[in-house]
């Protein structure tokens, strides 16, 4: 197993470097472990994420807080200094990801335990001590080289989470920082006196070499892999990419006839938070954006703009809405997410008072 410790980096290469070295994995390539850490902070939307819904684009620019995302799905994330990221690459497919989360996460929860964490997994895809949640992980199959990406969390910055994501009002927000409060917690915060960042490091990567039958060997980035990640850190940090999609009824200024509804809808299934808006006019669907918090398998699949174009010049209702899932799911798999469940966002999106008439 080649082993890359790049220690703290620029921001934008911790979150590219997965991608550019995805991108050149080839089959036949050995499996590449990764620890990193940004040097500063900054935010991430997941792949299917509205940015315009999530994140508080102004004061992110007001405080130099970059805003990037990724082609890996989850929900928008504070990242910084406080955090070591860990990036498994696998050279080819391995299964369903449901199972590869079960299994992958064997090393990190051990890494956990071994510093006196009791750390354990809860499907799909989270490490928890008791109720309290330890990092994030994700997974992607970029290619054929399949992606599973998570932290170490020594600290974390829970004001500035709250302040970086959109809310309703400031009374939501301290709604937010109290709830992260409760249901989130750290190295630091578990220990008091957390052990040496380094040794964390390294009993991560033993770990790892148990769980896949694999010798370790550290290794540096070459200097094709290098200028890869410059373009990926290029790409996604641009504000034309993160904000991708945000057109017709997210902007100000397009005129429409009185009549025409604008619709939200937002459920919370088991594989993650769905957000259905659309415009009717007349009956008929306008305008889609069907977006979310979720994983995809393909995650580059166009079923996602394919499911927003049937729906395009038909009539508003839950029929219709249900035969584009049911083509979406024909396409894709969403772990944890089946059709009903955007037919609910669907229904909540109809009867909920924040519908407006513009």
């Amino acid at each position: 197993m080649r082993y890359l410790d790049l220690g703290t980096v620029k921001r934008e290469m911790s979150q590219a470097v997965y991608h550019a070295l995805a991108e050149r994995m080839r089959p036949q390539d050995e499996i590449t472990l990764v620890t990193v850490s940004p040097d500063r902070p900054y935010v991430c939307v997941g792949y299917h994420q509205l940015a315009s819904r999530e994140i508080d684009r102004a004061f992110c620019e007001a405080h130099q807080i970059l805003v990037g995302r990724r082609f890996v799905g989850g929900g928008a994330v504070y990242l910084d200094h406080g955090q070591v990221f860990w990036h498994l690459l696998l050279p080819t497919p391995r299964g369903p990801v449901e199972d590869l989360y079960r299994e992958i996460l064997k090393a990190p929860i051990e890494t956990y335990q071994q510093m006196g964490i009791n750390a354990q997994f809860r499907p799909v895809n989270d490490i928890v001590v008791g109720p309290r949640k330890i990092g994030g992980t994700g997974a992607s199959t970029m290619g054929t080289t399949t992606v599973i990406v998570g932290s170490l969390l020594f600290d974390f910055n829970i004001e500035l989470m709250a302040r970086v994501l959109k809310v309703p009002s400031e009374k939501f927000r301290d709604k937010m920082i109290s709830s992260l409060s409760e249901y989130m917690t750290t190295i630091n915060q578990e220990l008091g006196q957390p052990p040496e960042r380094q040794m964390v490091v390294a009993k991560l990567v033993d770990n790892f070499s148990r769980l896949l039958n694999e010798t370790v060997h550290h290794d540096q980035l070459t200097a094709e892999e290098e200028a890869d990640i410059e373009k990926y850190a290029l790409k996604l940090f641009d504000p034309e990419f993160v904000y991708r999609g945000e057109r017709g009824l997210f902007h100000s200024g397009i005129k429409i006839r009185s009549g025409v509804f604008l619709h939200e809808g937002v459920f919370k299934a088991p594989g993650g938070l769905l957000r259905l808006i659309y415009r009717v006019n007349d009956g008929v669907f306008d305008d889609v954006n069907f977006s979310g918090d979720f994983f995809m398998e393909p995650w580059d699949s166009s079923a996602v703009e394919d499911f927003q174009g049937y729906l395009q010049g038909r009539l508003a209702n839950e029929q219709n809405v249900e035969e584009a899932a049911h083509q979406l799911f024909e396409k894709v798999l969403i772990p944890g997410v089946v059709s009903s469940d955007i037919v609910e966002c669907f229904r909540r999106a109809e009867s909920t008072e924040q519908s407006c008439v513009l």
